[in-house]
């Protein structure tokens, strides 16, 4: 666009320049032909001003057409600047796309994998309090029927108890799409990127897998550490908001995220999960607990 508008300046100076001169001519011609007896002028100089007053025809409409010529340039300036315009837009666009492509994309199924209906299994139905949080189960061993004696047999003796393992159905957080980082009100997103909250996200389903991991494991098996862990996650009892369901701590966070000032960001995109409904907060006497919600 400087390019364009240094010509332009040139082309207005060089057009000015003419038409100055051309006024000045006539001017003289004017002069000349009021004030000078046309009858001492002799047929030679008659010529040249006739020629002169041709030319000065011919300049006029030069400089008619180059008046034309300008208008038709400045208004290709005015278009070409709003199409700059749009394309700088456009590319901040691109840019913020490019720097906002989330790690997370589902991946297209071809045709050769589509799922045909024969190969479709029925799904159990789910209930309503089953959207909304996790219970976990546990594994009960098969119910023994006692065998009936014979006449003249024994009777075997019990065998020992098979004991109660517990596995904990631990839920996956999903990441946030980029709709939904989008429709975030910008008081509570700030200055966080969306990278930032999926990375979390990702180290929040880390911390509840380790977390119940430990749960799950038999008293006598765990480790000093891990004992020191399990007595703080059972030292306060399971309220009515929070039995049966996965939830986690601050200090969970403290303990089993990878990097342990993680928890300063937490506090941070706790809002954003919230508002998400990736996580709802319950306070259980002065400790906050974070069920993770499908």
């Amino acid at each position: 666009s400087s390019g364009i508008n240094a010509e332009y300046g040139q082309f207005s100076d060089l057009q000015g320049y003419y038409r100055r001169k051309t006024e000045e001519v006539a001017t003289i011609s004017a002069l000349l032909a009021k004030y000078s007896d046309i009858s001492s002028v002799s047929d030679d100089d008659r010529t040249v001003l006739n020629e002169i007053c041709l030319d000065l025809g011919k300049i006029q409409k030069l400089l008619t057409a180059m008046d034309t010529e300008k208008d038709k340039l400045a208004h290709t300036i005015e278009c070409n600047k709003v199409t700059l315009a749009r394309l700088d837009i456009l590319k901040e666009q691109l840019q913020e796309q490019q720097e906002n492509i989330p790690k997370h994309m589902p991946t297209p199924v071809s045709k050769n994998e589509e799922v045909q209906p024969e190969q479709l299994v029925p799904q159990p139905e789910i209930t309503k309090p089953q959207q909304q949080s996790v219970r976990f189960e546990e594994e009960r061993p098969p119910v023994k029927t006692r065998p009936v004696p014979s006449a003249g047999s024994r009777i075997p003796s019990k065998s020992k108890k098979q004991k109660l393992t517990r596995t904990t159905k631990v839920p996956v957080i999903n990441p946030l799409t980029t709709e939904e980082f989008k429709s975030l009100p910008k008081y509570m997103l700030g200055r966080i990127k969306y990278e930032q909250i999926n990375s979390m996200i990702e180290e929040l389903n880390s911390v509840t897998v380790s977390k119940y991991k430990i749960i799950d494991t038999p008293v006598n098996k765990l480790n000093s550490e891990n004992m020191r862990r399990f007595n703080r996650m059972t030292e306060h009892p399971e309220t009515k908001d929070t039995a049966g369901m996965v939830w986690f701590e601050v200090e969970d966070v403290k303990d089993f995220a990878s990097v342990p000032t993680l928890v300063h960001s937490f506090n941070k995109m706790v809002p954003i999960l919230r508002h998400c409904h990736r996580l709802r907060q319950v306070r259980a006497g002065k400790v906050e607990r974070y069920v993770v919600l499908l």
